[in-house]
């Protein structure tokens, strides 16, 4: 919907803001259930597949992120335009590349191009989609150049340090994200259309290159929504950010006091708590200035972010990310795993967990053999439980697949993998796995989907 309102501006010459305030809506629905989509993704990876992660930096997992990042993008400068009038040719921009990518991820999803678990078997139909591709790209970039001279922002940047430039800044940082999630997904074809050889980019490469570019979109979250317009003062910035800082910085000391050593933890844990302590400096003050007015504590919060709905339906958003992000930096911080083989009896330890080979049994299912191992877990704290992870042998299947199983908590997660194992159930191999904090990236995604709720509602001050 966004990208036919802006094609239509372009086409018409209806170039004035109208069409963003038509399709904000829509754009933050598209965005979340985008969101959403990933977040069940993940969540489909890591307890389906049974490989252990929720994120793999496979193509087609790529291939949804990536519109992402740009709609992201949209998002915010989008604002920049409805205030100052600037970013319009930007603007246009990210939409065609938002929209462009969908069908890149279609393309690659659907045409058998790549290796991928999530990814259909070769057909026709790629080819249909690679050029409705081209179609749009050209189409809609040749369009945008003919309308470039009445495009230009009709404000200037006044200030590096003001609400314009951090909204700017972000919207490289998440272009050069985007940038380096198409590089590393197209250059293995790239590689094997040139010199014949298929070269692999795995999760090293992109771990590498994004986590300091979404450790500085952390930072830009807490900065953007409360930097001053046009130019922000030193009383400005001490107001707003002088005590977030501290708090992010005495929580990283406190942290480190207590043993954590981790860098990506520390600075993760420094820049979460700064942003938080944005958000609730913002909310407060706001909600203490409705109390003049008589209402309560309750009253005045509720009212207030009915209200503006839309900025504080993104605070919202916004803490649902750092949910996400510390659930991210602690899984792969403080996980932990090992793949043993044991004998009908014998038992494994890792991180304080004895997991107990019991022995195997086989099922014949509708569609399939199952060979399912039975394993005592205890760890001391508490009774223990029963784990049953599976191989499942379908007829055209050449290999079997894994049914994985687990025990889910707040603090940690018991993962549990059958491997290879004896057909007389003596032996089995197993992979054990704590994963710590996974189940925030799922209080991360409820938090932001009540936070997209409220953003999408009709703002109570303007018509709808």
């Amino acid at each position: 919907m966004p990208y036919a309102f802006a094609m239509a501006a372009l086409i018409t010459g209806k170039l004035d803001e109208a069409w963003i305030v038509t399709t904000r809506r829509w754009t933050i629905t598209a965005w979340f259930f985008l969101t959403l989509g990933n977040l069940v993704g993940a969540w489909w990876s890591y307890h389906v597949l049974g490989w252990g992660g929720y994120w793999a930096w496979d193509p087609v997992e790529n291939a949804a992120f990536m519109p992402f990042l740009t709609a992201t993008a949209f998002l915010h400068s989008v604002m920049v335009q409805e205030r100052r009038r600037m970013l319009k040719l930007w603007n246009l921009s990210l939409i065609i590349l938002t929209f462009g990518l969908t069908i890149f991820g279609t393309f690659l999803t659907r045409s058998g191009i790549i290796g991928s678990v999530h990814s259909f078997t070769q057909g026709t139909i790629g080819y249909f989609f690679l050029g409705f591709l081209a179609l749009v790209l050209l189409g809609s970039f040749s369009l945008l150049a003919s309308r470039v001279e009445r495009l230009r922002a009709e404000g200037v940047l006044d200030s590096v340090v003001s609400r314009e430039s951090t909204f700017l800044l972000n919207n490289l940082f998440l272009v050069a994200a985007t940038f380096t999630v198409f590089f590393g997904t197209v250059f293995p074809l790239i590689s094997e259309a040139v010199r014949g050889v298929k070269i692999s980019v795995g999760a090293p490469f992109f771990n590498l290159v994004n986590i300091p570019v979404f450790l500085a979109l952390l930072f830009l979250m807490g900065v953007g929504p409360l930097i001053a317009w046009r130019r922000a003062s030193a009383e400005n910035l001490r107001r707003n950010f002088l005590k977030p800082v501290v708090a992010g910085l005495v929580a990283a000391a406190a942290l480190r006091a207590l043993g954590v050593a981790n860098g990506l933890v520390l600075a993760t844990m420094a820049l979460v708590v700064f942003v938080a302590g944005t958000v609730a400096l913002d909310l407060f003050r706001a909600v203490r200035a409705r109390r003049r007015s008589g209402n309560g504590w309750g009253a005045a919060t509720w009212g207030l972010l009915l209200r503006q709905n839309r900025r504080y339906g993104g605070f919202i958003v916004h803490l649902g990310i750092l949910v996400i992000a510390l659930g991210v930096a602690g899984s792969h911080a403080w996980s932990v795993q090992t793949e043993v083989t044991l004998d009908k009896g014998k038992s494994v330890e890792l991180a304080g967990y004895q997991v107990r080979f019991d022995g195997l049994s086989a099922s014949e299912e509708s569609n399939h053999a199952k060979v399912t191992g039975t394993f005592t877990v205890t760890n001391g704290r508490a009774g223990g439980y029963m784990l049953y992870p599976a191989k499942k042998f379908y007829p055209q299947e050449q290999t079997p697949i894994a049914y994985v199983d687990y025990r889910l908590g707040w603090i940690e997660d018991v993962y549990l993998v059958l491997g290879d194992f004896a057909r007389d159930g003596s032996h089995a191999t197993v992979k054990l796995q704590i994963n710590r904090m996974v189940s925030w990236l799922w209080l991360g995604g409820l938090v932001l989907t009540f936070g997209a709720a409220l953003a999408i509602l009709p703002d109570a001050r303007r018509p709808a």
